[in-house]
């Protein structure tokens, strides 16, 4: 496809050539059409004969003053003879001149204007179709002679030039009228098609800016073409695609802002209201009893580190959810690591009646990640677990899956599941499948929307699912190290 620049240039360039090509084709059907005009003309200037029908009375005059001439030329001298023979080219724009020597000795009224130096010398006898004399154009035809004193003498027998004229007001306003129509045409269809190309765009473009001022978002515009009007047209649907992005992303974060405001509202008022309770019923005197005293405290002390932890999950939550918490990332042995870390909290768990099991492949595979972050993850899940399993005895299994380009962790338990509805929402912030025992034990709910954030920024993915013997599986992707050899530490923010 060609530029707008190309185009241009090919247009003025067929401006110029397309009206030459047409004036060509134009006078071919010119001459086709009118072939015996012009055949006439040419003849006309070149002095062929005439027909019978084209030389009329002027030349029946002429032949008969040369008879004249070769018979008796001294009647060319009677003055009286000669205006017989004038008046019978009355009417046919024509006159006789005859000449004795270098003096004109007789001139029609018609020829009267034609002066003596303006006439062909003695010797240029013949037909001539065009001349001027003076300021008119004439058809002469001359025929020289001598008297009987032997003195040179001329007939001229002259016609006002009408070939020439003829021709003219037959074939100019065809050729004037022809060669505005093809320049008019050729302009406008030129013009159209370079306009059509141009403006299309332009049009599509304002339309489009007027939606953008209008608010509206909700259109596509594309342009297949090369030039540099599409590629303004896709700029400018790459900035609408952008606009309405940002635009949707906004809205997300106020609706994400405005429920995180409500659930932390409701997340706060919850324990807040029962520690007002249980201070208002100590400044009452309803705990009386030492017991009772003591089992108020602990009640509000309980209260006080929850509300700690929810505004210290919140506030890692909106670090994460901002970019704006710290990353170092090393280069880390998987199944090490995650070794080390059940070896440290199996003790822990055990005392909470939790059996965790590490079950694994030998995978000896290097994943970048955050030790202390990654840590968070495995413990938000295992005590998110821990917190929901009705079991006597719950069982916790831990295992390392290597993938071709990432390396997957699962973590299953004997719990009691969640509902299909409430997989897809165990990672959204503050969602609670069961309100109530959410409360009973004292959940933050951000610890599965923390370990996602943190997930996500390791560039892996995490899921759940329910197994099909029972219980709950949080499955999550790290990515393998793409080089080998020493580790290397990075530091970015998330």
């Amino acid at each position: 496809m060609m530029s707008i620049r190309k185009r241009l240039f090919f247009s003025n360039a067929l401006m110029v050539v397309t009206p030459i090509v047409m004036f060509v084709l134009y006078f071919i059907l010119l001459h086709l059409f009118f072939d015996n005009d012009l055949r006439y003309l040419s003849n006309s200037f070149h002095g062929e004969p005439k027909t019978a029908q084209q030389k009329g009375k002027e030349q029946r005059v002429f032949t008969q003053l040369q008879k004249v001439a070769s018979l008796n030329a001294e009647q060319l001298l009677n003055v009286s003879y000669l205006d017989k023979i004038a008046s019978s080219l009355n009417g046919e724009q024509a006159g006789l001149i005859i000449r004795h020597g270098n003096t004109i000795i007789y001139t029609s009224d018609d020829v009267e204007k034609v002066s003596q130096h303006t006439l062909p010398e003695f010797g240029n006898e013949g037909y001539t179709p065009v001349t001027w004399l003076g300021h008119e154009q004439y058809e002469i035809s001359q025929h020289d002679f001598f008297f009987k004193d032997g003195s040179e003498g001329s007939i001229f027998v002259i016609k006002k030039g009408e070939a020439f004229y003829k021709f003219a007001r037959k074939f100019f306003p065809l050729i004037i009228f022809g060669v505005i129509g093809i320049v008019v045409t050729t302009n406008i269809v030129l013009s159209y098609i370079v306009s059509r190309g141009i403006l299309k765009p332009v049009h599509q473009l304002s339309w489009a800016a007027d939606q953008v001022k209008q608010g509206n978002l909700d259109f596509h515009m594309e342009s297949t073409k090369k030039d540099e009007l599409a590629k303004l047209v896709n700029t400018f649907e790459n900035m609408r695609a952008k606009l309405k992005e940002g635009i949707e992303l906004r809205d997300r974060y106020e609706r994400n802002r405005k429920e995180l405001i409500a659930n932390i509202s409701h997340d706060l008022k919850t324990p807040m209201t029962s520690i007002r309770g249980y201070v208002e019923g100590i400044k009452d005197g309803v705990a009386d009893t030492k017991g009772k005293l003591e089992q108020y405290l602990e009640t509000i002390q309980t209260k006080s580190e929850y509300m700690d932890r929810l505004i210290d999950e919140l506030f890692l939550y909106s670090k994460l959810d901002l970019n704006r918490l710290p990353f170092h990332f090393e280069k880390v042995d998987l199944l090490g690591f995650m070794k080390d870390y059940v070896e440290e909290i199996r003790l822990e768990l055990v005392g909470k009646n939790v059996q965790l099991s590490l079950v694994s492949e030998p995978v000896h595979v290097k994943v970048p990640l955050d030790r202390d972050k990654l840590i968070r993850v495995l413990n938000n899940i295992i005590y998110n677990s821990v917190k929901y399993n009705d079991k006597e005895e719950s069982l916790i299994q831990l295992a390392i899956t290597e993938e071709k380009q990432r390396v997957k962790v699962t973590l299953s338990d004997n719990g009691p599941g969640v509902s299909q509805e409430a997989l897809a929402h165990i990672f959204t912030r503050f969602y609670r499948s069961d309100p109530a025992r959410q409360a009973d034990t004292g959940g933050s709910g951000l610890g599965l929307a923390i370990a996602e954030q943190i997930i996500k920024a390791h560039g892996g993915a995490i899921w759940a699912e329910n197994n099909p013997g029972g219980g709950l599986r949080i499955s999550f992707t790290l990515q393998k190290s793409e080089t080998k050899g020493e580790e290397n530490e990075k530091d970015i923010n998330h």
